[in-house]
């Protein structure tokens, strides 16, 4: 297995050194990838970094220069800021070789691919809308295979085979949402600005990816969806007024509905599970406000503040916030605060629709993100930075359209 993955990431470096943008592509629609590990020279890794890696390599052997200009202001302050409150958090946790595997595989690798794809967009070696298509491809791949789990009832895991909640090829449903919500933003929103093949192509990928989130019974992923496409209609003065009302509507049927209300205001029995997490990681932070638990170190770190022993002790507490907290520190929410703030002030200076839509998938992962985990995962850090790569493409620079 290690020396096929060795092989198909050494392909990538190939076609990389010969061209740039296809090597870009093809890492692109591979996010799934990272599903695949094993160990190289006894380190834990995945045919996703792997992959990064060779591209990143090849790509300088390509181009021989580094892509850190235009660095010098907030947002290089940002990226500093996060890598070194993520090398600290290294030496904080409780297991130095579990929390270097976090660091590389969700900060170092992710930024220094962040960093080469905003040079190449800059430069034209690739349009955005060809990193969407990318996207589009691997969302139709796993919104296939979850749909013929659906129907067929087959290769879902246990316990999920109970409920028929499907997971496509990720080990949980909710995967699902987390890595097919943000591609139908783009797929939603593209279809508004796209013609012929490509329009037909992303009412493909968004309604078979809708059917999968669906059929994975990932509601938080339909919440951030219609909350995400909601706020989007407001900012529209076309779609406004029909945004007010939609907003309308889902206010009395959710006030009306008492299961749907319960849902929403957690007091299901998801619900109760997160506020339980939060009470519990809330008590860790007010001895551990400044470093946090250190990558990777938060079911260790809780332990001795886990009081609902009928719930179990999960990798991350399900909230933006308090998982960069105890990741990170609090240096680590300043970095991600300084960020967040650069990217709000990009959207509002006249940003491009590529812009745009980028700027709405991080607003959905966003929301999402208050009840679950939408970064820490190697498809999901990724495509995180592949956002901020395309909205802040132009920071710094000269604006050219």
């Amino acid at each position: 297995m290690t020396l096929l993955l060795v092989i198909i990431a050494l392909a990538l470096g190939l076609i990389t050194y010969n061209n740039p943008k296809n090597g870009l592509l093809v890492l692109v629609a591979s996010l799934p990838a990272y599903l695949l590990r094993t160990e190289l020279l006894g380190v834990p890794t995945t045919l996703l970094e792997l992959m990064g890696l060779v591209f990143l390599l090849a790509w300088l052997l390509r181009v021989r220069k580094l892509p850190f200009r235009d660095l010098n202001n907030f947002f290089g302050l940002s990226l500093l800021l996060i890598v070194a409150a993520a090398t600290l958090s290294v030496f904080v946790a409780p297991n130095v070789m579990a929390a270097l595997g976090v660091w590389k595989a969700f900060f170092i690798e992710p930024i220094l691919l962040m960093l080469v794809i905003r040079e190449m967009i800059f430069t034209k070696q690739v349009r955005v809308k060809e990193l969407f298509l990318a996207l589009g491809v691997s969302a139709l791949v796993i919104s296939l295979v979850g749909v013929i789990q659906w129907i067929t009832g087959m290769g879902i895991p246990v316990p999920w085979d109970i409920e028929r909640r499907i997971t496509s090829l990720f080990d949980y449903p909710n995967a699902v949402g987390l890595f097919l919500g943000p591609i139908i933003v783009i797929g939603t929103l593209s279809v508004v600005i796209t013609k012929g093949w490509e329009r037909i192509f992303w009412i493909s990928a968004s309604t078979l990816s809708l059917i999968a989130v669906i059929a994975a019974q990932s509601e938080a992923a339909l919440v951030a969806l219609v909350a995400t496409f909601i706020i989007a209609g407001l900012t529209h003065k076309k779609t406004r007024i029909a945004s007010l009302a939609a907003t309308t509507i889902l206010i009395l049927i959710t006030t009306l509905t008492p299961a749907l209300f319960q849902k929403l205001t957690l007091h299901d029995y998801s619900g109760e599970v997160r506020r339980s997490q939060w009470t519990e990681t809330a008590e860790l932070l007010k001895n551990h406000w400044l470093l946090g638990a250190g990558l990777s170190g938060y079911p260790t770190a809780l332990a001795p503040y886990h009081e609902a022993t009928e719930y179990e002790i999960f990798q991350y507490p399900h909230n933006i916030l308090l998982n960069i907290w105890v990741e990170l520190g609090l240096l680590g929410v300043v970095a991600f605060g300084l960020l967040g703030f650069i990217l709000i002030q990009t959207a509002r200076q006249k940003p491009s629709r590529a812009q745009i839509i980028a700027l709405f998938v991080l607003l959905e992962m966003t929301i999402h993100g208050l009840v679950d985990v939408p970064y820490f995962k190697n498809d999901l850090s990724l495509l995180t930075w592949l956002m901020i790569a395309i909205t802040l493409s132009t920071y710094a620079r000269p604006k050219t359209r």
